[in-house]
């Protein structure tokens, strides 16, 4: 399995299931002609987005069957622009597509793509797997105390910003879990520095800490965000306030928690598809975020209700993992 990014390989890279974890090399002919060599693959499975001509070329040359899972077309991508030929023939060299959704077989046909087949995402199936681990984690009810808590997943300063008013006028019956997407010192203490209830981070608890007697739970440390969200009563997600790019919203709405994000949000069909579901919302300003955020604050009906609406969203795109794996192993 190859990662591009520190956030992903960092999380699977002792992973029992891999045979190995390993950085994708920048796609040079040279590069990619040994990377090849080396792994000397039968079949290559790529992701969303993740297409790379030079590689690519090289799989095809060597007729090893490619792959595109969970494809998310867009017309202001690379491939629908004049000077985005070198990446279309790449695109168009896969044995197969699998994409998410009509609208994505659609354009896919308009890319003259060979073989394309709507599976939807895949990552609805990670999550629903997520459901039969045991997600406990140590010392987080202690934390909560039987108060409302509210976890803040994957966010970013945009996102901290506007987090930080609700937290900072919030009261004694509401708890908070912040886990940022970069937990470096330096982000820490600018998160920190908004704050004005009493804080601690995860690296700082010792076994005689009193965690009740905190109002915020800062998560500096990666691994432990997927199951902090199975103890959220709301959950934010990170990453739409800015430009950043949205983070996984199926999680906590796997859990069954209604789900906050960012507005933009224009590359991720999910994000959407949950608002109509009537199971999430985006807000634009701290203004909406206050409104909703009061609103599920103050009715335990409504957040019962958004949150089974969230479960029952998830259950109803699950399934594209069997679907491909049976196309690709017949």
């Amino acid at each position: 399995m190859s990662f591009f990014s520190p956030s992903g390989y960092d999380i699977k890279k002792n992973d029992k299931l891999i045979d190995v974890a390993t950085y994708l090399p920048l796609d040079t002919k040279s590069k990619m002609q040994k990377f090849v060599e080396i792994v000397n693959p039968k079949m290559a499975l790529f992701i969303k987005y993740d297409v790379w001509p030079n590689l690519m070329k090289i799989l095809k040359q060597k007729e090893v069957s490619t792959y595109l899972i969970s494809a998310n077309f867009r017309e202001n991508q690379i491939y629908f622009k004049w000077y985005g030929n070198f990446f279309l023939i790449a695109l168009q060299s896969f044995d197969k597509v699998f994409v998410q959704n009509k609208e994505s077989e659609k354009l896919a046909q308009r890319l003259h793509l060979k073989s394309v087949e709507i599976s939807g995402d895949t990552r609805y199936d990670r999550v629903m797997k997520q459901l039969t681990y045991n997600n406990h984690i140590d010392r987080i009810d202690e934390f909560i105390n039987n108060k409302l808590c509210t976890i803040c997943g994957s966010t970013w300063p945009e996102d901290e910003e506007v987090l930080s008013k609700i937290i900072n006028n919030s009261g004694e019956q509401e708890k908070f879990i912040i886990a940022p997407h970069k937990v470096d010192v330096y982000h820490i203490k600018d998160i920190e520095s908004l704050l004005q209830k009493k804080s601690i981070c995860w690296s700082e608890i010792k076994p005689d800490t009193d965690l009740k007697n905190y109002h915020i739970l800062i998560i500096d440390c990666i691994g432990l965000l997927t199951k902090l969200y199975s103890y959220a009563d709301i959950a934010y997600v990170g990453g739409a306030m800015g430009q950043t790019g949205l983070h996984n919203i199926l999680e906590p709405a796997c859990f069954g928690k209604p789900v906050i994000f960012g507005n933009h949000h224009d590359k991720f069909p999910e994000a959407q598809e949950i608002i109509n579901s009537k199971a999430g919302f985006d807000i634009k300003n701290h203004e909406d975020l206050k409104t909703i955020y009061q609103r599920l604050k103050n009715s335990d009906q409504l957040r019962r209700e958004i949150g089974k609406n969230a479960k029952a969203f998830i259950e109803k795109n699950a399934g594209a993992t069997d679907l491909i794996m049976n196309q690709i192993l017949k």
